[in-house]
């Protein structure tokens, strides 16, 4: 959005500066995100007297009315309208009727070379036909749809020719991707943007269980391709798994995950948890945290379990008390620390392609975190350079990932 409005005139507005306009880009994926949708809004109508303020995202699609009575919001745009909101904006600053251009959608986002990212986030996929209990996503992203396949080759290409070290895939459900004649294509599609890789490495953003096959980890074993893995498994319980309305059951996801580890070592792995849904019992906590340890995931992300309007899982309430919820997350942060931990050390020797964000920290293909010496010269590498990097040392941090120094591996 912010790439069609620079090719017009607009700049970003600094922290001291009064912004004219203002966007807000929404998620609802709980009852936490919407209350800090909410006051992130207030606050920056109340720090930017006279801005108009504009809402997109998720709690847009699906909340538009909430919204549109806070006082000072100027608009407010669902996700399948998005594409069109910077020309609101433009209609708006030269003061004619506003007009959509044709043919928008939402992907409507071509030629567009990150902007404040060393790296690139491609969507190719969005909206769900998964029906989990506890998910309001798919009343704010609709049914699948899937991106035009000869734009996205194109996009990888553009991305490429303009220097972007790093394409990341993304989108709602990465595994469905769709071809034009209804047919599964996403192993077809990365095999495909694998061609006409030589300078960028690609990383998926997250992958569903059932999609992580033999066919997805030989694809992975091409050099530019990130040697990670985002797979959300929610529960380790067979019993909750089925109250979520999840497609698989522990078992299932143990084979897959240790396929993965044994076709690709070193592989990083990233999950999703949810603690506290309604017919959790301690005893099921400790299933999810056995089978966590177990499979030796190197980071999670935690979310303790509230109810979302609309969604079937409603009906059962939120009878698991706010303390223990916490206690639970609390628990499994700690836990990702020490994964996190486990797997840093085993990579201590190592050597690694990284790039050089714009903070001076680097960021591995194995998604390893870091900094070279203070000594080193580090205004001699532009950023978004790829360095060969040495895993030397690694300082943990308490219920969070730590950090590597590196030395530069010539």
């Amino acid at each position: 959005m912010y790439t069609i409005l620079k090719d017009k005139g607009f700049t970003l507005a600094t922290a001291d500066e009064n912004a004219e306009y203002i966007v807000v880009n929404t998620c609802t994926v709980t009852n936490k995100a919407d209350v800090k949708n909410r006051n992130i809004i207030r606050n920056a109508i109340r720090t930017n007297p006279g801005a108009k303020v504009y809402v997109t995202g998720c709690y847009a699609e699906t909340d538009k009315e909430v919204l549109q009575n806070i006082p000072g919001v100027f608009g407010v745009f669902g996700n399948t309208e998005k594409s069109s909101l910077p020309y609101q904006i433009l209609a708006d600053w030269e003061g004619k009727s506003y007009s959509q251009p044709p043919n928008l959608d939402r992907f409507s986002y071509s030629d567009v070379l990150p902007e404040g990212h060393t790296r690139a986030y491609l969507k190719i996929q969005d909206g769900c036909n998964r029906k989990c209990s506890y998910c309001k996503i798919p009343a704010a992203r609709g049914l699948g749809v899937s991106r035009n396949y000869g734009d996205i080759i194109d996009q990888v290409k553009y991305l490429q020719d303009n220097g972007v070290g790093e394409i990341q895939l993304t989108g709602v459900n990465l595994g469905w991707y769709r071809l034009e004649n209804g047919d599964k294509g996403f192993l077809n599609l990365v095999e495909d943007i694998l061609k006409v890789l030589e300078y960028s490495r690609i990383r998926l953003s997250s992958i569903e269980p059932p999609d992580v096959g033999s066919g997805l980890l030989d694809l992975m074993q091409h050099p530019r391709f990130c040697k990670f893995l985002h797979v959300p498994i929610q529960s380790g319980s067979r019993k909750i798994l089925k109250d979520m309305r999840r497609t698989y059951h522990p078992d299932a996801f143990r084979t897959r995950i240790e396929l993965a580890k044994s076709k690709l070592p070193n592989l990083f792995l990233g999950t999703d948890v949810i603690v506290g849904f309604p017919s959790e019992t301690e005893v099921e906590f400790q299933e999810t945290k056995q089978l966590l340890i177990e499979l030796g995931f190197a980071k999670l992300h935690v979310f303790p379990y509230s109810v979302r309007k609309g969604t079937s899982a409603e009906s059962l309430g939120d009878p698991i008390p706010g303390d223990e919820k916490k206690r639970r997350v609390l628990d499994l942060m700690a836990l990702s620390s020490e994964l996190h931990t486990k797997y840093a050390k085993s990579a201590i020797g190592k050597t690694f392609e990284a790039i050089l964000e714009n903070d001076g920290r680097l960021v591995t293909d194995h998604y390893l975190k870091g900094r070279l010496p203070e000594t080193f010269p580090i205004d001699t590498l532009q950023k978004g350079q790829f360095v060969d990097v040495r895993c030397e040392e690694y300082f943990p941090a308490k219920d969070k990932e730590g950090e590597f120094l590196f030395t530069f591996a010539r």
